[in-house]
């Protein structure tokens, strides 16, 4: 089959466009933040509604709260925190409602973590090691196998 170098040049233009039309996207993104961040200091030096008036009043439905309302790190954490533990605690109490309901006895430790076992001993150094006697075993059956040769 023979390539087709008019696929080939579409396939480079498309590629070609497509990046085109990213860098004028991001372009375009980019004059947005400045304009936004220039109406940000310029609207209470005018008497315009600020960008928290304009999102509440033209944004999405945040529960009547303003966005520096809702987005502040102290309320979001509890927010996240609250959900979190929320969560786990009803997850493993309906555990514990199924495994009661089931009759199944609690385990027997009680589901405290078990400790650790016990480290294994120290390895001798290896200076130590040549003076075993197994060391001099292991070195005069090498010697055999070599004197067979």
């Amino acid at each position: 089959m023979e390539p087709n170098w008019i696929g080939l040049v579409l396939v480079a233009l498309g590629l070609y466009l497509a990046f085109k039309l990213i860098g004028a996207a991001l372009r375009l993104l980019m004059w947005a933040l400045v304009l936004v961040g220039a109406y940000w200091f310029t609207a209470p030096l005018l008497g315009w509604p600020t960008v928290s008036d304009l999102v509440y009043v033209f944004g999405p439905d945040l529960g009547g709260q303003r966005i520096e309302e809702v987005l502040t790190p102290s309320r979001m954490a509890d927010a996240l925190g609250e959900r979190v533990v929320d969560g786990m605690v009803d997850g493993v109490m309906e555990g514990v409602r199924e495994r009661l309901q089931a009759g199944d006895p609690a385990p027997a430790d009680g589901g405290l973590p078990q400790p650790l076992p016990e480290p294994l001993p120290e390895p001798l150094p290896a200076e130590a090691a040549g003076d075993a006697p197994d060391a001099e075993a292991g070195s005069e059956a090498i010697r055999t196998v070599e004197g067979r040769d």
